[in-house]
């Protein structure tokens, strides 16, 4: 009988092992997604090749004078820097001038980045060579659009705005409010203003988790987003899909919408994860690895959906949360400089006894989840630093025979039942 796992662990800061030892006698179980295998560079260039829905980009590109690529940041784990080398390619056959190739990494109302974190995104060689900028939601150089049907104001980052030809350059995640991410939400919330996002966030409807084509007759976040990137002219996506060790699997270039949808079907095949009925009326202890949405502290809560399909099973979810800054400016409503000024003028309460809570709460191993942070994001759970003592506690209360599943990129798993 297995009592150990192996999973991996800090994405963007190691992308490392990390191994499990539970006590002797339990039996423990791996509920991994489907996954797929990882794309060799010709089939990455066959992707760019036959695009979804368009003509090739070295066509489409011909007689652009600028060029904006927007990029997710380091909450996503697309490895932009895989994917940079066969897009340049096709902007440099169409003749975009190298000087006028800009990139922007489209954060919504997250921080920016460090010129080290921005060159992890787009690799160090390409961060060296071109410009390299974060999106500021709240900045006033923004371009405005007008307004869509149901009143959204359209402000957007004015390095997009200004350029020629625009490609958004992201990753196909499951996400509750728009469905799957990637596509179009690198426009909206990605790279928009401050009156753009606020009206986003605040009236329109979610799509629902995993949720690839709207349900009901209402607009949702999908829909407003994508009427967006319309507007603003948005030319081309380039969306990956990833396995569960972080490799690109899947390259859907594109057509906004097209390519969108079919790396969406994808998605949902190789993230679609089974759970059997044996192991959701017996196991005693669900562990939820956040990787590969690991590095960010507030993508905690996107690796929790399959809890509530155990009967009687205690909750544990591991994110060493590497970024260690829980901040989204548009409901901390501040912006960065002033939200690291008040960060720094408080001290972190001391972290509570280490004890066991009830089977309803939410057990939490993070290395650098700030303790009041924390407590403020998930009020009802208990953090811990000494992953070891958190399992010990576990021992103390749990059977002899004690049965444990885990899922090894719970951020990313969807049960296969929501196809």
């Amino acid at each position: 009988m297995n009592n150990t796992a192996t999973i991996h662990s800090r994405a963007w800061y190691g992308d490392e092992e990390l191994t499990l030892n539970f006590p002797t006698g339990w039996e423990v179980e791996m509920l991994g997604p489907k996954d797929a295998p990882v794309l060799s560079d010709n089939q990455i260039e066959h992707a760019f090749a036959e695009p979804i829905g368009i003509p090739r980009i070295a066509e489409l590109a011909k007689g652009k004078k600028s060029a904006a690529i927007v990029v997710d940041d380091l909450s996503r784990p697309t490895p932009a820097a895989d994917v940079i080398p066969f897009l340049l390619r096709e902007l440099t056959s169409a003749g975009v001038p190298k000087s006028e190739i800009r990139f922007v990494v489209g954060g919504g109302s997250h921080r920016p980045l460090t010129d080290e974190e921005a060159s992890k995104k787009v690799g160090v060689n390409i961060a060296a060579e071109y410009e390299v900028t974060s999106h500021n939601f709240m900045s006033g150089d923004l371009r405005g659009y007008g307004s869509l049907d149901n009143g959204m104001p359209i402000y957007i980052n004015s390095v997009v705005g200004d350029a020629d030809f625009k490609i958004c350059l992201g990753g196909i995640y499951p996400h509750g409010s728009v469905g799957f991410g990637g596509g179009a939400k690198l426009i909206v919330p990605g790279i928009s203003g401050f009156a753009t996002m606020f009206y986003f966030h605040t009236f329109s409807p979610s799509r629902g988790h995993a949720v690839i084509e709207r349900k009901s007759s209402t607009p949702d976040h999908r829909d407003f987003a994508e009427e967006v990137a319309a507007a603003i002219g948005l030319d081309v996506i380039a969306n990956v899909v990833l396995n569960s060790r972080r490799e690109i699997c899947g390259l859907f270039v594109g057509d906004f919408v097209q390519a969108h949808r079919a790396g969406a079907h994808f998605a949902l095949e190789t993230y679609g994860t089974e759970i059997p009925m044996q192991s959701r009326k017996e196991t005693d202890l669900i562990v939820l690895n956040c990787y590969p949405l690991d590095s960010d502290p507030i993508q905690t809560g996107k690796a929790l959906w399959a809890s509530g399909y155990f009967e009687k099973a205690y909750k544990m979810a591991l994110n060493p949360a590497s970024d260690g800054i829980c901040y989204h400016g548009l409901f901390d409503q501040i912006d960065y400089t002033r939200y690291l000024e008040q960060r720094a003028e408080r001290t972190p309460p001391e972290l509570p006894e280490p004890k066991l809570g009830s089977i309803d709460q939410l057990h939490v191993w993070s290395e650098n989840f700030r303790v009041d942070d924390f407590y403020k994001k998930h009020a009802n759970a208990l953090l811990f630093r000494d992953l070891e003592q958190l399992i010990q506690l576990f021992a103390e209360k749990l059977p002899a025979k004690a049965k444990v599943a885990i899922l090894p990129s719970a951020g990313i798993q969807v049960l296969a039942e929501e196809k």
